[in-house]
């Protein structure tokens, strides 16, 4: 009996002393001995832009960072994300050109990965751009395609995906201002859905006991590898506020626009990029697809497909519904297998086969034209 107690009484004051040396001195260490052996990433890509906000330097190549995802990162001579093997190419006449958000220009994956990587590798033949910067929205599609055709690039057809998040970017975050792209007074509050359900002890211990932080996560990542635990998605995740407006909408989390007026603005800068690509004969076809907590609370046939199925109607190509197959793949499995399946660990964005099966459903859509 006295074993077992002066064994837990050692363990007691180990931990203490840890917890102490980590309060006091942990930051410290952290940036001194253990961050600085990790593979770190490079942010110096990411640049502003007087004229659509925000945008990629160019003849980048480097490492990129998503969470604790690592991965290649490469810029072409215009600045648009590509494979490593094209970032010198140098043209600006382009077959088809993709626009999005940090879906499209496919965070936390290799550009092969990606759906446009995996896209342009089949369609051999075809020059492709991808146009796509994290945290775009619609006022940012058209005012950077159209700068773009100012400078003399060329396009045969523009694909726009339209995320679900890009009705908080343009109702909290960016307007136009005469084509160009101007941050709304409400920009700071552009991120605060991403806070809404975060841990605060995680918080907590990231800020203040960096160590015990990145133990506890050493610790749990070895559990999921060896399938002693497996992990759900937060619910950060399944019920993000940039998501939701779909089948929760709250017009206070939306600059107090209610959900026509919030719409509005998004079709009304889809109208300027649908008649500017008439007017230089490109092809638009706009792209929509489902984040986590569309496919556990959502229907297929949601605000956001119906939305872009009807403006599409009279002001597009094509209108390619990426929520059916995810859907389909869905039906008759649990919720976290789905995500599981298809997303990154405990993020929203697609993982390789979630990339995967927006090209496979991509190239059946385009080749049948």
């Amino acid at each position: 009996m006295k074993s077992i107690f002066s064994v837990a009484k050692i363990l007691i004051i180990t931990i203490f002393t840890f917890i102490l040396l980590d309060f006091v001195v942990g930051k410290y260490l952290y940036k001194k001995f253990i961050r600085k052996n990790f593979k770190d990433v490079d942010t110096s890509f990411a640049i502003k832009d007087k004229v659509y906000d925000h945008k990629f330097v160019s003849n980048f190549k480097g490492l990129a960072g998503w969470g604790n995802i690592r991965f290649e990162f490469c810029t072409d001579s215009n600045g648009f994300r590509s494979s490593c093997e094209d970032q010198f190419r140098n043209t600006k006449n382009f077959d088809i050109g993709f626009i999005g958000d940090s879906f499209t220009e496919a965070v936390g994956v290799d550009y092969k990965d990606s759906f446009v990587g995996v896209i342009e590798s089949n369609l051999k033949n075809q020059k492709i751009a991808n146009l796509a910067v994290a945290s775009y929205g619609t006022a940012i599609y058209f005012s950077k395609i159209n700068y773009l055709l100012d400078q003399g690039y060329n396009f045969k057809e523009i694909f726009v995906f339209i995320d679900l998040s890009d009705i908080i970017d343009d109702t909290l975050c960016y307007k136009l201002d005469n084509g160009s792209v101007k941050r709304r007074s409400t920009f700071k509050k552009c991120f605060e859905g991403d806070l809404e359900f975060q841990d605060s002890l995680n918080e907590f211990l990231k800020k203040r006991l960096r160590l015990t932080y990145e133990t506890k996560n050493l610790l749990k990542n070895k559990l999921v590898e060896k399938k002693i635990i497996s992990l759900k998605p937060s619910l950060l995740q399944t019920e993000h506020e940039r998501s939701k407006w779909t089948y929760k909408y709250e017009s206070a989390k939306y600059n107090n626009y209610s959900l026509e007026e919030a719409t509005n603005i998004q079709l009304e800068n889809m109208n300027k990029l649908s008649s500017l690509l008439k007017s230089k004969n490109i092809d638009l076809t706009i792209a929509v697809y489902p984040w986590p907590g569309t496919l556990k609370n959502d229907v297929e046939n949601n605000k956001q497909t119906i939305l872009w199925r009807e403006f599409c109607k009279n002001n597009c190509k094509n209108f390619y519904n990426f929520m059916k197959p995810f859907f389909e793949i869905s039906k008759n499995k649990e919720f976290y297998e789905v995500y599981k399946m298809f997303y990154i660990e405990n993020d929203h964005h697609f993982n390789e086969l979630g990339n995967k099966i927006i090209a496979d459903n991509f190239l059946k859509l385009y080749n049948k034209k």
